[in-house]
C-alpha cells in the first residue's frame, strides 16, 4: 500500500518562504509571537502581511500576500475568522498551496462555525490548497518554530502530535524541563484538511524521528487510519493518550475541536490493531518517552538491585502487576556476588546491597551482572553512606547493558540530569519505570483489516429488507454461517409444543418468541429444566405474553457472550466477554476489530478473562469450536452490515460452543 506522499507534505514542513498573515506589531499578539519565532528559528525567507503597517519586527510589511512578488511555500494565517475566506481567495490568486490556520472559531463552537469550516474545505479544494488546523497552535519542524509558544527546543528524536494547543504547549514545557529533545510538534486543531493519519504517516518516514507521540480526542477517518497506520507503527514507535473517554469528557472534546470522541473501547481495538501503544493518563505518555528516547536495550526481564529493601519488596510487586518478569540469578553469578555483598545480603532478585552500600558496592555487583540478558533496574536512595550522584556517576560506565536508573533524595534532580545527559533513562520512582518497561515490551503487532463483504447467498434471501430478525430467523442464520446450535422448534399452541419438546428430548428450555429483539428474561419469558408433564402448562404461562414459544434442548456448560457493532468510527467490531445476565455489570468483555483471526480470537479469551473460565477444572471444554464461532461472527458482521448483534448466551462444553440467543440488528 501506498503511504502519503513524502513531498505532498514536504512545503508544510520543510518550506523555503513562510509569510505571517496577520503579523501584528503588538507583542501580545498570537501574530506577532509567531513572527518572532520565525525570525528566531526559520533560514529561510520570512514575509510579513499586516494591512495597517509599513514593518513588524523590522520586516517590510504588505497589505496582503498578493503583493508579494516572490513565491511563498506556506502561509500562516492568524487573522479574525471572517477574514479566512478572503485570505484564502488572495492566496489562490497568488498561487500559494500550503497553510497554517491559527485562527478559531469554526467547527468547535457550533453549527456557524461548522458553516464556515464546510466553506473553506470547498474552498481549498477547488483552489488546490492543503492547510492544517484552523484553531491550531501551529509546528515546531527541525527548519521553523510557528507556533505561538516562547521557548527554544532542544533538537531530539520524539515528534509530538496533539490535537491540543494547551497540551501542546504544556508538553514543549515538559520537553524542556526534561531535557528531552523533540523533532517536530504538530497542533491538528480541528483536522479540516490534513488529517492525524497523514501527519503520523509523514513523521514515520522522517529519519530524524525515532518515536511519535499522538494525543488524540477524535480520529477524523477509521478506515484511513486503519489502513495507514500499521505500516506506519512497524517504521516508528507510536504512542497514543485519548481524550474524551468518559460521557463528560467527550462533550468537551465536542467543544473544544469539534470531534467526535467514539467509543473508548474500540479505539483501545484499533491502537492495538495498528500496533500502536495506548497510555492512560500524561503521566504515562511522558515516562514512556524516557524510556524510547534512550538507546538502552530494553527487555520484559527484569534485574532489580536497591540499597532499600522496601523499596525492593515494592518494584517486585509492581514487575509482577505489570506482567514482566523478574530473572533468576544463575548460580555462578550468584557464587560472584557472594564476593562481594555483606554477609546479611542473599543474593536474590532484588539483589539488596543494604543501606550501607557505597558507590564501589554498587559498582562491583554491576560488573557482575552486567552481561545478562535482562533490564537492570538500579535503585538508590540516598542515605548518609551515598548519594544518588555518586551511583549516576557510576552507571554511566554501563551505558549500553540495560540500565534504568531510579534516583530517589535530595539530589536526585541533578543526577537524572546526569543519567540522562548520556542518553540513558532515569526515574524518580520504581513503578514508573516498571510501568513504561511494560508498556514498550508489549508493543502489539501491527495488522491490517481487509474487510470484504461477501454474504452468503442463503443469508441475504433471509435477512432481505429486514432492520431485524426474529429469535427463530436468528438461529437459521447461525446455521446457515455454521455456528452450531441447540436442537429446537416454534410452537404456536401446547400441542404442537408437546410434540416439539419430546422429539428435543428432556429437559427443555421453553422461551418466549416476540417479533423484536427484546430481554426475555426481563419479561419473566424463559423458564428452564421444562420436563414432559410441565411442557403445555409452560406454554399457556408464556403464550399471553408472546403467542410463538421458541421451545430449545437444554444445554450445560460455560455461558460465553459473543456479539459484535458497528461503529460510528472504526466500523464493525467484534466482542468477547462472560455471558448470561450478567455481562453488562461484569464487563469482563474484549473488543477487536473485524475481522478477526483465530490468533486474536484467543488474545480476546485471554484479556476478557473466558479461556480462565474455559480451563479450570479441566473440563475439555471445546475452546476449538469457541475460536471459530468467534471468528465466523466477525465474517458475518462485516457480510452483512450488522449494526448490532449478540449471541447471549453461547454455551461451550466439550461437545462444541452453541449458539443459544441470539439478536441481530442491521444498519
Amino acid at each position: 500500500m501506498k503511504g502519503i506522499d513524502m513531498e505532498d507534505l514536504q512545503p508544510l514542513f520543510r518550506p523555503k518562504s513562510i509569510a505571517v498573515i496577520g503579523a501584528s506589531r503588538n507583542r501580545e499578539k498570537v501574530g506577532n509571537v509567531i513572527l518572532r519565532n520565525l525570525i528566531a528559528t526559520f533560514r529561510g525567507k520570512i514575509y510579513a502581511v499586516n494591512n495597517k503597517a509599513e514593518s513588524v519586527e523590522g520586516i517590510k510589511a504588505f497589505k496582503d500576500i498578493k503583493e508579494i512578488q516572490d513565491d511563498i511555500d506556506l502561509a500562516i494565517i492568524a487573522v479574525p475568522r471572517d477574514y479566512v475566506i478572503q485570505v484564502f481567495e488572495d492566496m489562490i490568486d497568488k498561487g500559494v498551496r500550503y497553510a497554517i490556520i491559527i485562527t478559531a472559531g469554526f467547527k468547535e463552537i457550533g453549527k456557524e462555525g461548522e458553516k464556515l469550516e464546510q466553506e473553506l474545505v470547498s474552498k481549498a479544494k477547488k483552489g488546490g490548497i492543503r492547510f492544517l488546523g484552523p484553531n491550531t497552535m501551529g509546528i515546531i519542524s527541525p527548519d521553523y518554530n510557528g507556533t505561538f509558544a516562547f521557548g527554544d527546543v532542544k533538537r531530539g528524536n520524539i515528534a509530538l502530535v496533539v490535537q491540543s494547543g494547551g497540551i501542546g504547549a504544556y508538553m514543549l514545557d515538559w520537553a524542556r524541563k526534561t531535557r528531552t529533545g523533540i523533532s517536530y510538534l504538530v497542533s491538528l486543531g480541528n483536522q479540516a484538511d490534513i488529517k492525524e493519519y497523514e501527519v503520523i504517516d509523514y513523521l514515520s518516514r522522517d529519519p530524524e524521528t525515532k518515536a511519535i507521540f499522538v494525543y488524540i480526542e477524535g480520529i477524523s477517518d477509521g478506515s484511513k487510519f486503519l489502513e495507514f497506520l500499521p505500516e506506519a507503527a512497524e517504521r516508528k514507535t507510536i504512542v497514543f493518550i485519548k481524550g474524551g473517554i468518559t460521557l463528560k469528557g467527550s462533550e468537551a472534546v465536542m467543544t473544544h475541536t469539534g470531534s467526535l470522541a467514539g467509543s473508548y473501547e474500540v479505539f483501545k481495538a484499533a491502537i492495538k490493531t495498528v500496533g500502536g501503544i495506548l497510555v492512560e493518563n500524561l503521566r504515562d505518555f511522558l515516562n514512556l518517552s524516557k524510556i524510547i528516547a534512550t538507546s538502552e536495550p530494553i527487555r520484559p526481564e527484569i534485574l532489580i538491585i536497591t540499597n532499600s529493601g522496601g523499596h525492593g519488596v515494592l518494584a517486585s510487586d509492581s514487575v509482577e502487576t505489570n506482567g514482566l518478569t523478574l530473572i533468576e540469578i544463575p548460580e555462578r553469578i550468584k557464587n560472584e556476588l557472594r564476593k562481594v555483598l555483606p554477609i546479611t545480603s542473599t543474593p536474590r532478585n532484588p539483589i539488596d546491597v543494604t543501606g550501607d552500600a557505597g558507590r564501589d558496592r554498587y559498582i562491583n555487583v554491576l560488573k557482575i551482572v552486567s552481561d545478562l540478558d535482562c533490564t537492570k533496574i538500579v535503585i538508590v536512595e540516598a542515605l548518609p553512606f551515598i548519594s544518588t550522584t555518586e551511583v549516576a556517576k557510576a552507571l554511566l560506565q554501563f551505558k549500553g547493558k540495560g540500565i534504568v536508573a531510579v534516583l530517589m533524595g535530595e539530589d536526585e534532580d541533578f543526577s537524572s540530569k546526569l543519567i540522562e545527559s548520556a542518553n540513558m533513562p532515569a526515574f524518580n520512582f520504581p513503578e514508573d519505570a516498571i510501568k513504561a518497561i511494560r508498556y514498550i515490551t508489549s508493543k502489539p503487532i501491527p495488522r491490517k483489516k481487509i474487510r470484504i463483504a461477501q454474504p452468503i447467498t442463503e443469508s441475504y434471501e433471509l435477512i432481505k429488507g429486514k432492520q431485524y430478525l426474529k429469535d427463530y430467523e436468528a438461529l437459521k442464520l447461525m446455521e446457515i454461517y455454521g455456528i452450531r446450535t441447540p436442537k429446537w422448534g416454534i410452537a404456536e399452541d401446547e400441542n404442537e409444543a408437546q410434540h416439539i419438546a419430546d422429539s428435543i428430548g428432556y429437559p427443555v428450555v421453553m422461551k418466549i418468541s416476540p417479533d423484536k429483539p427484546i430481554h426475555k428474561t426481563e419479561l419473566k419469558g424463559v423458564v428452564m429444566n421444562v420436563e414432559s408433564d410441565q411442557v403445555k402448562d409452560v406454554y399457556r404461562k408464556l403464550s399471553p405474553i408472546t403467542k410463538r414459544v421458541l421451545i430449545q434442548q437444554q444445554l450445560n456448560g460455560l455461558e460465553v457472550f459473543v456479539g459484535g457493532i458497528k461503529d460510528q468510527v472504526f466500523g464493525h467490531t467484534v466482542i468477547v466477554g462472560s455471558g448470561g445476565i450478567y455481562v453488562e455489570i461484569l464487563k469482563n468483555v474484549s473488543y477487536a476489530l473485524a475481522p478477526v483471526y483465530e490468533e486474536e480470537a484467543l488474545e480476546m479469551l485471554k484479556e476478557s478473562k473466558v479461556y480462565d473460565m474455559l480451563t479450570v477444572r479441566k473440563r475439555g471444554y471445546d475452546i476449538g469450536s469457541l475460536l471459530r464461532t468467534i471468528v465466523t461472527v466477525s465474517r458475518l458482521i462485516v457480510d452483512l452490515n450488522v449494526k448490532e448483534m449478540d449471541i447471549n448466551p453461547l454455551i461451550v462444553n466439550e461437545n462444541g460452543a452453541f449458539a443459544v440467543d441470539t439478536r441481530i440488528v442491521f444498519s
